[in-house]
């Protein structure tokens, strides 16, 4: 793994951590950087604090270009801390910090980046109108690029706005809007969710960009299965490469268990395939890179407090 980015990301998890506690609230992996439309968990009362810290590892891949051909691999590291406040009782604020780091290791000649970063800020609000019906809006402004150098050009902002309408106990629509702040790709995403519990055991999430089948083992032990979307845009520094932004995207089918470390920890490890993995550029005279599918493994420590 490249050195530099990784010492940034250090740096990056020193910085949040000894932050204000004003950051904070659930914010999704930034992978997705619309966030998770849907949790597959079973609805229950968030604790106040919530942090999480994982890491997924792809391996290599031979990759074409025009004129060139090697073997690429991908590492992906990502944080993230949020919280929670309780203004009236059924209106909720909260902020939060998320970092994801993709670490690219390939030879010069395909011209890839060495590393691509995302941070953003989460700004959110949620007001139950009744015991049925919830309202939310959330703004994350954030920075996306390859942090060779930072310019306005490198700023994101998206914006979402949903409800959640609880049909019964088992049954849970979510709909709405979603503006991506992504200036190649699709603006406004509708918000579409479906969330239905049909024993105290199983929990079926139909949404994007994850869908999910989660048996819970016992109190606190789940086992699930997964369908993800996962991607990025970024703002590129590096004249080399032949492009000012390159989007990164891939579908995934994951199996995983997450499982109690300690009262405040759980530990989540999953592995799949990652498969439809293309490099896109913008803004250049760069041809897109497609990379062949691959394994990966993926590990995630969480904790709520």
């Amino acid at each position: 793994m490249n050195l530099k980015p990784l010492l940034t990301m250090i740096c990056c998890l020193i910085a949040v951590a000894t932050s204000s506690p004003a950051l904070a609230q659930e914010v999704s992996e930034l992978v997705k950087q619309n966030g998770e439309i849907l949790s597959p968990a079973r609805p229950r009362e968030r604790p106040p604090w919530q942090a999480s810290v994982g890491a997924a590892w792809f391996p290599g891949r031979t990759v074409h270009t025009a004129d060139a051909a090697g073997e690429l691999k991908m590492s992906e590291m990502k944080f993230g801390l949020t919280r929670r406040v309780s203004v009236k009782p059924n209106f909720d604020l909260s902020t939060g910090l998320q970092y994801l780091l993709r670490d690219l290791d390939a030879p010069e000649a395909l011209r890839l980046p060495d590393s691509l970063h995302a941070v953003a800020l989460h700004l959110g609000g949620e007001y139950r109108s009744s015991d049925r019906l919830t309202l939310g809006i959330r703004v994350t402004p954030g920075l996306s690029s390859d942090f060779r150098s930072i310019s306005a050009d490198d700023l994101r902002v998206a914006v979402a706005l949903q409800a959640k309408y609880r049909v019964s106990q088992a049954l849970t629509l979510t709909g709405g809007l979603a503006y991506t702040g992504q200036s190649h790709s699709i603006p406004v995403l509708p918000v579409i969710g479906v969330l239905y519990l049909p024993t105290d055991k199983v929990t079926l999430a139909f949404g994007f960009p994850r869908t999910a089948i989660v048996y819970k083992k016992s109190r606190e032990t789940e086992l699930f299965l997964a369908a993800e979307f996962a991607g990025g845009e970024y703002e590129l520094h590096d004249s080399t490469i032949g492009a000012d932004v390159i989007r990164y995207k891939d579908y995934r089918a994951v199996a995983g268990i997450e499982f109690p470390l300690l009262p405040v920890a759980k530990l989540n490890l999953s592995g799949g395939y990652a498969f439809s993995r293309k490099f896109e550029f913008y803004e250049g005279d760069r041809a897109d890179v497609r990379v062949k599918s691959a394994p990966f493994g993926r590990m995630e420590v969480k904790f709520s407090w």
